[in-house]
């Protein structure tokens, strides 16, 4: 789930921290499409995205920090 995303200025970021353990899901969409729904989260924020199949065109939906 450590994904890019691109920001609205263009630049493309990661939120995750690769040594850190999270919990997550992904869902598929009731909506037809390849698209995806994850979410992740520790204790110190939850984050929403959608992606395609295996990753591709991620899109960040929320990040919220307790």
């Amino acid at each position: 789930m450590n994904l890019e995303y691109r920001l609205p200025n263009g630049q493309k970021v990661k939120f995750l921290d690769d040594q850190k353990t999270y919990l997550g899901n992904q869902l598929e969409s009731e909506l037809g499409g390849e698209r995806c729904f994850g979410i992740v989260a520790d204790m110190d924020f939850i984050m929403t995205c959608t992606y395609e199949k295996d990753g591709t065109d991620p899109e960040l939906l929320l990040y919220k920090k307790r």
